[in-house]
């Protein structure tokens, strides 16, 4: 039912329709997520309020300059993640047309004509400016949709953020899995060396008579093994640099790739302890569904003031003449200023129905809010408990390292001296390499570990961390 108010007298009017625009919004405030998740990883509390501030700069996190320039490369490559930053820019612009209807639209308009009436022709001329129909936002229903939009549009932003976060441990594994591999490489060719040079002095021994054959066999066949795994390695090395220039898209200059012997340790910095779990409000993910939240408690208030009247303005004011040149001279003033009011009485509980869906949405966001809050817990501490087993693991293959590297500095030496067999001498040099191979590996683990890490808490150890 719509009921059209006589015209206002006086502009002052209008001033008064605006100030009933104060009514304020009908939206809830916005539920607060009870997922149960402790304070910290190791804890049982109630987790504290979120940072102050996120981290979603991934650069900042790497300490190696050519592995920020190897994700950096594969990140500007990738073509899903491009339409998405596009279409992120579209979200944006297309904000503004839910942001128009909140300011009032004024147009301009001049015509001028002649017409014959009554065998008399009189000429007309008019300039003025129209605001046509604007809804005076009196329960805030526009600023709520207005609002919920900008939510929506930032829940995008974030979704698109945790895209590319989720895109950076790729090329970060596949650059730590090049070094391992290239040091796995060093590492066969310094043992296929060894045996080399064993193998030479036993054949020199052999020709001396002072060894039989069969030492100088077993000579022979550790060098061929070694040898074989040394090309083995090479080859893993060269798979490794391919699927890293996959990742990137292009060929990845050397001078970003990992030495041979740089030790992968220093590409990341420490994860720190007693990480609390409100770092996890900063993934990405958690800030979208948050704000998706509480875009659903606008829209309730939106649904809301559906219900109640709505005043719509219409007015008008120029000057009009009977030809163009008495315009400003002798034309004549008008101007109107038409409300219009719209009182909802019934509509089959149309408007009810809308206000009841959107708090049943509420309560669905809601969960879903805190079922990502809880799978993101899980996610960090699944990756904390395989670190907390990988700690001890390096510890026992570091000393291990270092026991075998004395074992065979002692099994040289006697060897040389006649003290010790040809058979202590090759066990002796397999299992320094393997020790040291075994420690490649678990600090390649411990590395892709903290990629794992960073994932999961959203790009960073957080502001509250303590770094150890």
């Amino acid at each position: 039912m719509n009921t059209r108010i006589a015209p206002l007298r006086t502009p002052l009017a209008l001033a008064s329709l605006v100030l009933l625009a104060a009514c304020g919004s009908l939206a809830p405030p916005v539920p607060v997520a009870q997922p149960g998740l402790p304070a910290t990883f190791n804890a049982a509390a109630p987790p504290e309020a979120p940072p102050a501030s996120a981290a979603h700069a991934w650069d900042t996190f790497f300490t190696d300059p050519g592995l920020r320039q190897v994700v950096g490369l594969a990140l500007s490559g990738n073509r899903p993640l491009r339409a998405n930053a596009e279409a992120v820019e579209r979200a944006r612009v297309l904000l503004q047309v839910v942001r128009a209807p909140t300011m009032p639209e004024i147009e301009a308009n001049a015509s001028t004509g002649r017409q014959r009436n009554a065998g008399a022709t009189v000429g007309t001329a008019s300039v003025g400016l129209n605001l046509s129909a604007w809804e005076i936002d009196l329960f805030n229903r526009l600023g709520d949709l207005r609002d919920a939009a900008l939510l929506r549009f930032e829940a995008q932003q974030e979704t698109q953020r945790a895209a590319q976060l989720s895109l950076v441990a790729e090329p970060a594994a596949a650059w730590l899995q090049l070094a391992a591999a290239r040091q796995q490489l060093t590492l066969a060719e310094a043992l296929r060396d060894s045996l080399q040079r064993t193998l030479a002095l036993t054949q020199r021994q052999y020709d001396a008579g002072a060894v039989s054959g069969l030492q100088r066999a077993r000579a022979q066949a550790a060098f061929e093994a070694a040898r074989g795994n040394a090309a083995s390695a090479a080859t893993a090395a060269r798979q490794a640099r391919l699927a890293l220039d996959v990742l990137a898209g292009q060929p990845v200059p050397e001078a970003w790739l990992p030495r041979a012997q740089a030790d992968v340790v220093s590409a990341l910095p420490a994860v720190p302890e007693g990480l609390p779990a409100t770092v996890l409000l900063q993934r990405p993910d958690l800030r979208a569904a948050e704000r998706a939240l509480a875009a659903t408690s606008l829209d309730i208030g939106a649904a809301r003031a559906e219900r109640f009247p709505r005043i719509t303005l219409t007015a008008a004011a120029g000057r009009r003449s009977g030809d163009l040149e008495g315009l400003v001279s002798n034309g004549s003033g008008f101007w109107s200023l038409l409300p219009q009011l719209e009182l909802p009485l019934f509509d089959a509980g149309l408007r009810a129905a809308r206000a009841d869906a959107a708090v049943v949405a509420q309560r669905a966001a809601v969960a879903q809010y805190e079922a990502a809050l809880q799978a993101a817990f899980r996610d960090v501490a699944d990756a904390l408990a395989v670190r907390e087993g990988l700690q001890e693991r390096l510890e026992a293959q570091r000393a291990q390292v270092e026991a075998t590297e004395r074992s065979l500095r002692l099994a040289e030496a006697s060897y040389r001296a006649g003290a010790a067999s040809q058979l202590d001498l090759l066990d002796a040099q397999r299992q320094q390499a393997a020790s040291q191979q075994g420690l490649v590996t678990l600090r390649l683990l411990e590395q892709v570990n903290r990629v794992t890490l960073l994932r999961a808490l959203g790009g960073g150890w957080g502001p509250t961390a303590r770094p150890s």
